[in-house]
């Protein structure tokens, strides 16, 4: 990669975007279909009368749900320029056309009650200098994403580390 392109890349760390909405509340719907594909059988995402005893006074989501509740639909397509995203086009656009995930980790902080409205905001943290592994060279690229919910309080959050390489042929 050309080094003008990482100085730019180095140059948008701590750049952030958002907030972005998620395009529905938290629902029953979608967890019982979570719950279904996961084999989650805890009654606190699922049934009326425990989870109203419980501390959480109803129904809660399963934690991991959170990027589930956020991700955006796809159709329509909708534009969302974030940090990461430019990151990857741009190393795409320098002959960097391979992409894994490589770590993600997420922190809860609070539950998602049904009804809450989530959104998110990004930061893009950090570019690796230009490093070789077995699926080619390149750079990883972290963010972290923040969700919270309609009051504002912080959900999760939630780094997640993205690999741009040209491929070995």
């Amino acid at each position: 990669m050309s080094q003008e392109v990482y100085e730019k890349l180095q140059a948008m760390v701590d750049e952030e975007a958002g907030p972005f909405e998620a395009p529905n509340a938290v629902n029953e719907a979608m967890i019982r279909h979570w719950c279904e594909a996961m084999q989650d059988g805890n009654p606190l995402y699922s049934d009326e009368e425990y989870a109203k005893k419980s501390r959480y006074g109803g129904i809660i989501a399963p934690p991991q749900m959170v990027q589930a509740f956020c991700m955006a639909p796809l159709w329509p397509k909708r534009e969302r320029h974030d940090p990461l995203g430019k990151g990857v086009q741009m190393l795409i656009d320098a002959g960097y056309s391979g992409v894994v995930a490589t770590a993600t980790s997420h922190e809860y902080f609070r539950p998602m009650h049904l009804g809450d409205r989530l959104s998110f905001t990004t930061k893009f943290v950090s570019v690796s200098p230009e490093k070789t592994t077995r699926l080619g060279t390149g750079h990883f690229l972290t963010s972290e994403y923040t969700y919270r919910n309609q009051d504002g309080e912080v959900v999760c959050i939630q780094p997640f580390t993205v690999l741009m390489f040209k491929p070995q042929v």
